[in-house]
């Protein structure tokens, strides 16, 4: 996985068209207010947009909102999951860097990443993850979105790491 901050690296339409739709919603702030953003202003987006909140201490990002994309990409809802309790944090995952990033430097963090799939292959998508204010200064939100070039991927990775999640949450029911 590779990140950047600056968005003339990135080549997917649908992360540039986010990054306009939050610059639009600043205002004179550095970083917008999630009241400030309203779906129907972005809705060909849904679909691959995720909404997080972060906790601090320790610093944690919990899903709120999984847009369908992401959630058939996965093979399922992430919605009110914590990020590390979904995925290992190690060398190749950096997820919960980017989104520490995004929090305390202010600014969208951008990247892509490369994921083996359920059929074999490789397959490489971008991402964009754009802190939010939430009625005061501090970033206390993200508005991200995984852009996967108008093809529907089965993500591998997802699917091994989730396996152990799904049978105690089947348990649990």
């Amino acid at each position: 996985m590779a990140s950047w901050t600056d968005i003339g690296r990135t080549t997917a339409p649908m992360i540039r068209q986010l990054h306009d739709y939050w610059l639009s919603k600043r205002g004179g702030a550095a970083v917008p207010d999630r009241a400030r953003i309203d779906p129907a202003e972005i809705k060909s987006l849904l679909p691959n947009i995720l909404i997080a909140e972060a906790s601090d201490p320790p610093f944690r990002v919990r899903y709120r909102l999984i847009g369908s994309r992401i959630a058939a990409a996965s093979g399922m809802d992430l919605t009110d999951r914590y990020l590390d309790e979904l995925v290992a944090a190690d060398d190749e995952n950096r997820w919960l860097d980017y989104y520490r990033q995004a929090w305390s430097e202010r600014i969208p963090v951008y990247g892509d990443a490369m994921v083996p799939t359920l059929h074999g292959d490789e397959f490489r998508y971008e991402f964009g993850i754009f802190p939010l204010t939430k009625g005061g200064i501090e970033v206390a939100q993200f508005i991200a979105l995984e852009d996967y070039g108008g093809r529907e991927p089965k993500l591998k990775q997802i699917e091994d790491r989730m396996t152990p999640w799904r049978a105690a949450d089947k348990s649990r029911r």
